[in-house]
């Protein structure tokens, strides 16, 4: 009889507060405080330790978004990585999520000290039309209560108050999707804005982009592989009266000789052998936009008169037809190769070169501005890892170091390999050893030639010795699964060693 009248209790107390919920939410004084107290509801029904709403985004450029945390226990929120894993599991399968542990449900091999101590996790969806756009995380610290499908089917209740609420109050729309705020960054990101780098040559690119689109003339980029010379050509056309017309990108080193008249001004029907249908050529397709010819060079020397002909008179006639098409294209080139050196061989038409060249801009390398690699790789690595992974300064200093002989695309290489394969949320020198010693890329090194490079740009404010030490026993202890012994064994030490190290590096 006590326990009935005690689970009657207990569901009173919850209409309760359910009730003053949906009173809340229905005088809505103030969104972010309104949600706040959902989480504040759930916390007190599910007597957890943390709360969190997060909302979930497929239009911009991430997955999960955490809107508000329990204000009483701020600072001890539950951990981004810890929301982003779960927010990522509700996302996929579409119910709520129950564990008694969940590092272990997650597989966290080397937890941080604050991860450490989370316990038993719960999250339930915020649901539109049987799809997540949401979900209420709630954490409790290991060793703590644990989370029942009884607190699964309370805040499944409250779940469902709370997405009306969101979706009535335009939250989601308000977090991820401001209308001109969004366009205004989209802008950047494809303009100048995609040129990342702070130092005084990219600066002056972006200066040259910015004057230059505005402009009718040509632009011939010119640079080494790997230099952005696309991304500027679609910076420049972002930046032009064009922007809302079409941009094509023509690769001409990738066009066979015999095919290229008819992809730059396209065929009728029957003119050639394999030609069952008229087809626009590039031209064409870019008609009131821009037209980007890379490696320029490329082009085949009894085709560039016609090329010169179309700049001139904004003209041209298909591939087996004598009529007339008339376009209103800027071209915009590039060229990693010195043009100058082959009108001298008699490869390239000099008034071609000249009329392309109205407008030059040289793309510098890597190598000539290494400030800007630690800005490009930590932009890269937040793109590739979804803001899961960090460089930290060490590994940085050997990035810079390197040579990138393909320059930013490169780079950019590296750095998603190094997102796949790096286990660690942190990204050490040691770690970016083993995941680009073995590559074939003309950045791997030997061992010795690594670490003189780490020795060279490493700085003396910190022990690079304990460092390096703290990292190598670090990977031995991921790759024998936490088995000191194992690890001991991969590092030709003796286990009791190894231990005191563990110890002295707090890597239990």
């Amino acid at each position: 009889m006590k326990d009935e009248v005690s689970i009657l209790k207990r569901r009173i107390d919850e209409l309760e507060e359910i009730q003053k919920l949906a009173e809340s939410l229905s005088s809505m004084v103030n969104v972010y405080q309104t949600l706040e107290t959902i989480v504040d509801c759930c916390i007190k029904l599910c007597r957890a330790d943390r709360g969190a709403i997060l909302l979930f985004s497929t239009s911009v450029g991430e997955s999960a978004r955490t809107v508000v945390r329990n204000a009483q226990q701020e600072q001890r929120g539950i951990d981004h990585v810890v929301n982003s894993l779960v927010a990522g599991w509700v996302g996929v399968h579409k119910k709520p999520f129950l564990t008694d542990d969940v590092l272990k449900e997650l597989n966290f091999r080397n937890p941080s000290e604050q991860i450490r101590q989370l316990g038993a996790s719960m999250a339930v969806p915020l649901l539109e039309e049987g799809k997540p756009f949401g979900m209420v995380h709630l954490v409790n610290s290991r060793g703590g209560a644990h989370f029942s499908e009884e607190h699964v089917r309370i805040v499944s209740t409250i779940a469902v108050l709370a997405a009306q609420f969101i979706r009535r109050a335009k939250v989601q729309e308000a977090v991820f999707a401001d209308n001109q705020r969004l366009k205004a960054s989209l802008l950047q990101a494809r303009g100048v804005g995609s040129l990342l780098g702070v130092s005084r040559l990219m600066e002056e690119v972006r200066n040259k982009i910015v004057v230059a689109g505005p402009s009718k003339a040509g632009v011939l980029l010119m640079g080494e592989t790997g230099t952005g010379k696309e991304v500027a050509a679609r910076a420049i056309h972002v930046h032009s009266p064009r922007a809302e017309k079409p941009f094509v990108a023509v690769n001409c080193a990738a066009i066979p000789s015999t095919l290229f008249e008819s992809e730059l001004f396209g065929h009728e029907k029957g003119s050639f052998t394999g030609a069952t249908a008229t087809m626009k050529g590039k031209f064409e397709q870019s008609d009131g936009g821009t037209l980007f010819l890379d490696e320029i060079s490329a082009m085949p020397l009894e085709l560039q008169p016609k090329l010169l002909r179309v700049l001139e008179e904004r003209s041209f006639c298909r591939v087996g037809s004598s009529e007339e098409h008339r376009v209103d294209v800027r071209v915009i080139a590039a060229t990693n190769k010195d043009l100058q050196e082959a009108i001298n061989k008699n490869e390239f038409r000099e008034d071609l070169f000249h009329r392309l060249n109205v407008i030059p801009i040289m793309l510098p390398t890597l190598r000539e501005r290494r400030e800007d690699i630690p800005v490009l790789a930590k932009a890269f690595l937040e793109e590739f890892s979804g803001g899961m992974k960090k460089f930290d300064d060490a590994a940085l200093q050997v990035l810079s170091a390197l040579e990138w002989r393909g320059n930013v695309r490169e780079l950019r290489n590296a750095i998603e390999r190094i997102s796949i394969f790096a286990v660690s949320a942190e990204i050490t020198p040691a770690i970016l050893h083993e995941t680009t010693m073995g590559a074939t890329s003309s950045t791997s090194v030997d061992t010795r030639s690594f670490l003189l490079k780490l020795v060279q740009s490493h700085s003396a404010d910190t022990n690079l010795l304990d460092c390096m030490e703290r990292d190598l026993i670090d990977l031995a202890l991921q790759e024998s699964q936490g088995n000191a012994a194992e690890a001991a064994r991969i590092l030709g030490v003796h286990r009791n060693a190894l231990l005191r190290r563990i110890e002295k590096y707090d890597l239990r």
